[in-house]
């Protein structure tokens, strides 16, 4: 014999039931949230160094094609950088990073030179994100090359 009344369906979920799920995935969300940030920045971070060495990158580029000097100058108090003909002041390209994100110069000064041979002098620029995580963006004066690391520990 059936301990349910005739006509009620049995197979629905109680109150009770829906609020300890609901109060499950609470939990779960509390505990995730945290690294999915820490995640979005460190993506961010990589996304903006990235802009920087492309900037550098077309620097070079754009100074060997056209046999012509080119510049890139770092503004700090803007986040930025900013690629030039090295006679004018007429931007060819700016990068710019989120608010969150710092932009300074470790080492070879805030200003870049590149030859029309695209040589420059050995440069290191600091990407700094959210807590302190940084990125140095390294320009290798001999071959020009420019390369995205994370800072020796």
């Amino acid at each position: 014999m059936s301990r349910h009344r005739p006509g009620v369906d049995a197979r629905g979920l109680t109150l009770m039931e829906l609020v300890v799920v609901l109060a499950v995935l609470a939990v779960v969300t509390a505990f995730a949230l945290p690294s999915i940030r820490r995640g979005s920045d460190g993506l961010q971070l990589r996304a903006s160094a990235g802009r920087v060495a492309s900037l550098l990158r077309e620097a070079r580029q754009q100074a060997v094609t056209h046999r012509q000097p080119t510049r890139v100058s770092l503004d700090p108090s803007r986040r930025a950088a900013a690629l030039v003909w090295d006679a004018t002041d007429e931007p060819l390209r700016r990068v710019e990073l989120p608010a969150r994100f710092r932009l300074e110069a470790a080492t070879g000064g805030e200003t870049l030179r590149f030859s029309p041979r695209g040589l420059a002098r050995d440069a290191r620029w600091v990407v700094e994100g959210p807590r302190g995580r940084r990125l140095i963006v390294e320009v290798h004066g001999i071959t020009g090359r420019v390369a995205v690391a994370a800072p020796a520990s």
